[in-house]
């Protein structure tokens, strides 16, 4: 009745490999606070306090959440509060945050009544590796120009 060979064609799509992208995202809870740094590969749904910088796929900023440092991702979507830069692809500001700082974006969707203060910049690429970067800076000594990419920017009060 059932064939050996028959049983081997349908064992391939029993057994499905998972995406990275497919997985459950990080969720950090509203009553954690962090202090360091935050790197994952997949995306992160962020509802707690963070004194550091944050690096992955996909970002979701929550309404209670408050990130204080450097964003990098792919996708960031922020209803809560940010102090620092946010690079990224894709960026949405939905009304209810608040961002103080800078952001570089290939695509920036700002909502109505969402608080921005800082400066906006559209990059063609945001690769460490791009040499295109309108970042350059005079050597002391007066000689030629370096172009170099800022990675580490603060914000001081």
């Amino acid at each position: 009745m059932f064939q050996k060979s028959h049983n081997n064609s349908t064992r391939p799509n029993s057994t499905i490999s998972v995406n990275k992208k497919e997985q459950s995202p990080s969720v950090i809870a509203k009553d954690i606070h962090m202090l360091g740094n935050v790197v994952s590969e997949g995306t992160v749904d962020f509802d707690g306090k963070l004194d550091g910088n944050i690096r992955c796929d996909n970002l979701v900023v929550r309404n209670n959440a408050f990130i204080k440092g450097e964003i990098l991702a792919n996708s960031v979507s922020i209803y809560g509060k940010v102090k620092g830069l946010v690079r990224a692809k894709s960026v949405h500001l939905y009304a209810s945050c608040h961002v103080e700082g800078i952001i570089m974006h290939e695509a920036l969707t700002i909502e109505d009544g969402a608080y921005l203060d800082g400066k906006c910049k559209r990059t063609d690429k945001l690769d460490g590796d791009d040499d295109s970067s309108d970042f350059t800076f005079e050597d002391s000594s007066g000689g030629s120009k370096e172009t170099k990419i800022l990675e580490n920017i603060r914000l001081i009060r």
